[in-house]
């Protein structure tokens, strides 16, 4: 019986643990909004950004369609790529 308690206990504390670190994960941009704050954001925390895309025009104007590396608990990455798609009307 004990070592039944122990292993329930065992269990509820990693189960614990993996709820708390995933709390820590970053939140990244997410595609459809705009690459300037995307870039603004991902920089304001700590990340390079490698911008992916033909910027023709004021990042501003352009819009994120996809974030990749974002690094999870534990990870040490420090770039981030952006995806950009910019309005084509040259």
């Amino acid at each position: 019986m004990r070592k039944l308690s122990f292993t329930v206990a065992t269990a509820t504390t990693f189960a614990a643990a993996a709820v708390g670190l995933a709390g820590t994960a970053v939140a990244a941009p997410t595609g459809g909004g705009n690459a300037a704050d995307a870039v603004k954001e991902l920089q304001a925390e700590g990340y390079n950004v490698q911008i992916n895309g033909s910027v023709t025009d004021p990042l501003s104007t352009c819009v994120t369609t996809g974030v990749h590396g974002v690094p999870t608990s534990g990870s040490s990455f420090t770039t981030v790529d952006v995806d950009v798609s910019c309005p084509d009307d040259h």
